[in-house]
């Protein structure tokens, strides 16, 4: 009952911020597992993703938002997986990848952190090794608007157009050691086809 009521709020507040504009909700997967990555500008962009994909998401967190106030209460009522904390690292992986073997949808930033530009970030390969390991497609979704509504240390979020870019999704082949050499070639693929995205929204 918790996930529906959060989702529910989620869309009602950003709806009052700005309505968001989502394009391309035809390229998501509607059964079997996917990896959803998308860029990160704002705290907002979980509440963004929740509130407006249509499949349940389990996301894979930096451990330090799990303590800040509202975001905190977010992540842990949507059953999200805290990692990058100290010993928690390969059980958070191992966790991650349940969640795909389950069917289930697994959402992470890439960046690992908040980016507030209007190009992302080096990203990180935790998402190409995870989609690999399940053979998940992946869901590149770029976001913008965010960053106005609440700029990295805003205490209240304020009134912006957001705009949400969903691309259609990459089928991968499972490997069940992917190499250093393939995950790089994926994060150089994804950061390319972000900047493009984000640059045409």
């Amino acid at each position: 009952m918790i996930y529906p009521l959060v989702k529910l709020i989620s869309k009602w507040f950003l709806g009052f911020l700005g309505k968001p504009v989502i394009a391309g909700k035809e390229n998501i997967p509607r059964t079997g597992p996917v990896v959803v990555v998308a860029n990160h500008a704002s705290l907002l962009d979980g509440f963004l993703l929740a509130a407006f994909l249509p499949r349940r998401i389990t996301f894979l967190s930096a451990a330090y938002l799990f303590r800040l106030p509202v975001v905190g209460a977010f992540l842990r009522a949507m059953g999200a997986i805290p990692v990058q904390n100290e010993g928690s690292e390969l059980a958070g992986m191992r966790a991650a990848l349940r969640v795909l073997q389950g069917g289930g949808t697994l959402a992470l930033f890439p960046e690992g952190h908040i980016c507030q530009t209007d190009k992302p970030g080096p990203f990180q390969t935790g998402w190409a090794y995870l989609a690999l390991k399940a053979g998940a497609p992946v869901l590149p979704v770029a976001i913008k608007g965010t960053s106005t509504a609440l700029p990295v240390g805003a205490v209240f979020p304020r009134r912006s157009k957001i705009y949400v870019q969903i691309a259609a999704p990459w089928a991968l082949e499972k490997v069940r050691r992917p190499g250093q050499e393939t995950l790089t070639a994926l994060n150089t693929r994804l950061n390319s086809q972000m900047q493009q995205m984000l640059s045409e929204m």
